[in-house]
C-alpha cells in the first residue's frame, strides 16, 4: 500500500479521464485510469500538471476522491472563477483526455485502516474530499 511520498523520488504518471460526474453547479467529479498507480491511503493527494494545446503546463495539488485499491482514482474539483486551473480541470477535460499525474503524496496525515487506534472525522471546505476517502475506506459505503 501506498506511503508517503517524497517529492523528486516519484515520476509522473499519465491518467486518462475515464469519466466526469457533476456533483454540484460548480464542482465535478474526475475518473481517472491511471495505468501504473501504486495505490493510496485516505487523506493523501496528487499533484496534477494538466498541459492546454498551446504547450502551457502547470501544477496544482488535489486530494483523493475515491477510496484507496485499483487503478481508477478520483479528483473531486471545485470550479473557481479566478482559478487559473480549476477551470480547465472543470470545463474543459473531457472522457479520453489525459492528465499527469505525480503521487500519492502525504503520509503524516493519512489514515492507515488497519491502525486500532479510534479516529475522528473533522472537517469542513476542502476538508470534506479527504474525510469521505477515510469513510469508504472505513467500508461505510456511499456517503
Amino acid at each position: 500500500m501506498a506511503r508517503a511520498a517524497v517529492l523528486g523520488r516519484l515520476t509522473w504518471l499519465i491518467g486518462q479521464v475515464a469519466a466526469v460526474r457533476e456533483e454540484t453547479a460548480t464542482a465535478r467529479t474526475l475518473v481517472l485510469d491511471v495505468p501504473g498507480w501504486a495505490g493510496h491511503l485516505p487523506g493523501q493527494h496528487v499533484d496534477v500538471r494538466p498541459t492546454a494545446e498551446d504547450g502551457y503546463s502547470t501544477e496544482r495539488s488535489y486530494s483523493m476522491a475515491s477510496a484507496p485499491g485499483g487503478t481508477r482514482i478520483e479528483l473531486t474539483i471545485q470550479w473557481l472563477d479566478d482559478g487559473e486551473v480549476s477551470p480547465y480541470l472543470a470545463e474543459v477535460l473531457t472522457p479520453g483526455n489525459p492528465l499527469g499525474l505525480r503521487g500519492p503524496i502525504g503520509g503524516y496525515f493519512a489514515w492507515h485502516p488497519h491502525d486500532p487506534q479510534p479516529v475522528l472525522l473533522i472537517g469542513g471546505g476542502s476538508g470534506v474530499v479527504p474525510l469521505t476517502t477515510a469513510v469508504l475506506a472505513m467500508g461505510f459505503g456511499a456517503v
